[in-house]
């Protein structure tokens, strides 16, 4: 944290303690105050913030302080440090009865404990999480749906069609970065823009700071995660990499792209009825970053094998959820055209074409209904001018019987 976050932490932190509501945070000129509180009763209450994890903090500053909650009729004050007290600061406070309370890092770090806040002293190792892959049969589930989804299919499923295979599993570092923004945009004629976000995340690669899908934060569940995970998943090959940003290049690089994300050029009229536009750029000592965590997600690497075609699809996810990354699902194999929900699936060979319609390109066959593709598809003259679309199998048996079948050509 610097300086001016080590403050809104405070301020926060009283909060959650009860204390009561943040009425001003200052960040300069502060006289001898860095946060004032409003309590349940109505009186108010000073804090002086001091951001040193190596100093130690003497009696000028409880001084300070002192002055400043008299001035101000304040019901009492805290000087909050993640630092130590000297003695004469601390023979100084007990001279004043209650009315300056002294807190240092061992005291900081009891008060957050108390509504499960983890501070964590710089140097110290951070918890490392994994998130539990989805089972084989979970994940083959998907695969199909996404692959597949609600397709004709006759007379076997798609499930009995496709087998799915994960052929590895690489366990990508990310940092999930919890963030809130709250600001005001002004002109002459008053606030003409205003963000306003209590929670929200950004993800960010550990190993080169890329930016995530924020799709990808939905597998972030802590029921779904462990700090140590041991593949049971035999066939498949594991990989990992390794969180080689630490915490300072990640805040950086995160405060960019919340900055980035929430920049919006906003139109108004002035008092004189001409119209402006203004570039709304957040202010970084506007973001509050609230927590940084540390999870290793799977991205999982998957082969689909639907009779003679194959099918290659990247998904991350939980015991729960997943996410589809990367699929050649939802076109046409044969003409390329984004398929609809309707689609077919041809138990000859395997594709997935456009379902059946006047002018397309896939069938049912008119004998034994099997679902098939153009490329697979038969046909022998019926009533002169119509064509009687048939399957290989059933197109033999016509054969057979005398009957002239021909092939369809593709154009």
């Amino acid at each position: 944290m610097d300086g001016f976050e080590f403050q809104r932490f405070v301020a926060h932190l009283f909060e959650k303690l009860g204390y009561g509501k943040t009425e001003e945070i200052l960040t300069t000129g502060d006289a001898g105050r860095d946060v004032t509180i409003r309590s349940p009763d109505g009186s108010l209450v000073i804090i002086e913030c001091k951001h040193h994890p190596t100093g130690t903090l003497g009696r000028p500053i409880v001084q300070k302080l002192h002055s400043a909650v008299i001035t101000a009729r304040a019901k009492k004050g805290f000087v909050v440090t993640t630092g130590r007290f000297s003695n004469a600061a601390l023979e100084y406070a007990r001279s004043l009865g209650s009315l300056i309370e002294l807190v240092d890092s061992r005291v900081l770090y009891d008060m957050a404990n108390r509504v499960h806040i983890r501070v964590i002293r710089k140097g110290e190792k951070t918890d490392v999480y994994q998130v539990i892959p989805p089972s084989a049969n979970f994940v083959s589930q998907n695969v199909v749906e996404n692959l597949i989804g609600k397709a004709l299919s006759h007379p076997k499923t798609p499930e009995q069609l496709a087998e799915n295979r994960i052929i590895k599993i690489h366990f990508t570092p990310v940092y999930n970065i919890q963030y809130s923004l709250n600001e005001d945009f002004s002109t002459t004629i008053g606030v003409i823009h205003s963000i306003r976000i209590h929670k929200d995340y950004v993800l960010l690669n550990g190993e080169n700071g890329q930016l995530l899908q924020s799709q990808l934060g939905r597998i972030f569940k802590p029921n779904l995660m462990v700090e140590y995970w041991n593949p049971s998943i035999s066939e498949a090959s594991f990989s990992s990499g390794k969180f080689t940003l630490g915490y300072s290049s990640i805040k950086s690089m995160a405060l960019k792209q919340i900055q980035q994300k929430y920049t919006k050029t906003v139109g108004y009229y002035g008092a004189n009825n001409v119209h402006y536009t203004k570039k709304c750029v957040p202010h970084i000592s506007k973001i509050l970053i609230q927590s940084i965590a540390q999870v290793y997600i799977p991205i999982i690497t998957t082969k689909c094998s639907i009779l003679s075609r194959q099918h290659q699809t990247i998904l991350c996810g939980n015991q729960k959820e997943v996410v589809i990354l990367q699929s050649d699902a939802g076109k046409c194999e044969i003409c390329g055209k984004e398929l609809e929900n309707e689609r077919l699936l041809c138990n000859s060979c395997g594709k997935i074409v456009c379902a059946p319609s006047f002018m397309s390109h896939s069938y049912a066959c008119e004998v034994c209904s099997k679902t098939i593709c153009k490329e697979c598809a038969y046909w022998t003259r019926k009533y002169l001018v119509f064509k009687k679309k048939m399957c290989r199998e059933c197109s033999e048996e016509a054969k057979k019987k005398g009957k002239k079948v021909k092939k369809f050509e593709i154009s």
